[in-house]
């Protein structure tokens, strides 16, 4: 099955692309969308001293890769629930943070 290509995940992509020098395939690529509280999440996916200013839930858009040397790579995309922009992105490889960035809607 073909995953459908959104705007979170062509930033995927482009971002693997951009900043580590690897490009994937659409097929390379799963994608899930879910909503989680803060306690749910890795305290690196959204930065403590933000916890007053997010609400409760983030809704998110994950994307998930292994690269050749099987490597897992994880894009995450966050919006507050009810608004259609981003207010965070997250990439990691293996488990460790290697790119956040903080957008202005929650800045």
């Amino acid at each position: 099955m073909t995953n459908s290509i959104t705007k979170e995940f062509q930033w995927f992509m482009q971002t693997l692309k951009e900043n580590f020098k690897m490009e994937l395939s659409a097929e390379e690529i799963s994608v899930e969308a879910i909503e989680l509280g803060l306690s749910k999440v890795e305290s690196f996916f959204v930065p403590s001293e933000l916890f007053e200013v997010v609400p409760e839930t983030l809704l998110y858009e994950i994307m998930i890769a292994d690269d050749e040397t099987k490597n897992e790579w994880v894009g995450a995309v966050a919006f507050y629930p009810n608004l259609p922009d981003w207010c965070l992105q997250v990439v990691t490889k293996n488990g460790e943070l290697i790119l956040r960035n903080v957008l202005p809607l929650i800045q």
